[in-house]
């Protein structure tokens, strides 16, 4: 059955000065070929020219996002699996994010076609690892929360942020995403607040990382 994807383009300012198979114009190549194979039409083409792959804050492919989520297109689609996120959390929570909302997603280098069922297994798997870590990045801290607590330090009242959330939080601070930038992801991908209603915010991200560094600076 034929499919309407959405094709997203990245590179980076250091990838403009490498190797010509990096280039926006490859990556293109490369989606419609695989696109005239499988049968798919390429409604739109999403591109995010000179922007790191560090962050999931990319114009770009915020809008394809917005696109997909208004059910203009069936899936999406990119020629490499760096092109969409370095980050195994973010793919993941892109991965989970598509399942939820009904899209797909293909990455060609991946060999990641969800539109399949061996695709949505791999993507199953991609998504149990990224919850791992960040569940082992939320125990870690747990644990140093509980320690100092035993030392008698005050760190404040408990956290109602599950600590996997709280994890993604610190994971995309240290990337160097802004609070609001962090609060606008976690809007986007549809996670809990911690009263279950509303939205997130930069000072409920910002009351995260507090927390967190005030850990750091006392271990």
């Amino acid at each position: 059955m034929g499919q309407n994807m959405i094709g997203y383009l990245r590179v980076s300012k250091a990838d403009r000065t490498r190797e010509e198979r990096l280039g926006i114009d490859a990556q293109r190549a490369a989606i419609i070929r695989t696109a005239e194979q499988r049968g798919w039409t390429i409604t739109s083409w999403c591109e995010d020219d000179g922007v790191s792959g560090k962050t999931m804050r990319r114009p770009g492919l915020r809008h394809a996002l917005r696109q997909l989520k208004a059910g203009e297109a069936d899936g999406l689609i990119a020629a490499k699996l760096d092109r969409l996120s370095r980050s195994v959390m973010d793919f993941g929570g892109l991965l989970d994010l598509s399942r939820r909302q009904g899209w797909a997603i293909a990455v060609l280098d991946f060999d990641l076609d969800t539109t399949n069922a061996t695709g949505r297994l791999i993507a199953g798997m991609v998504v149990q690892i990224a919850q791992w870590e960040r569940e082992m990045i939320g125990e870690r801290t747990k644990a140093a929360l509980a320690v100092k607590r035993a030392e008698g330090a005050q760190l404040g009242k408990p956290s109602l942020i599950p600590p996997a959330v709280q994890a993604r939080i610190v994971q995309r601070h240290l990337a160097g995403d802004s609070l609001s930038a962090i609060a606008r992801l976690l809007n986007t991908d549809e996670t809990p607040t911690p009263s279950g209603a509303g939205r997130w915010s930069h000072t409920v991200v910002g009351g995260v990382v507090k927390r967190w560094t005030a850990t750091e600076a006392a271990a």
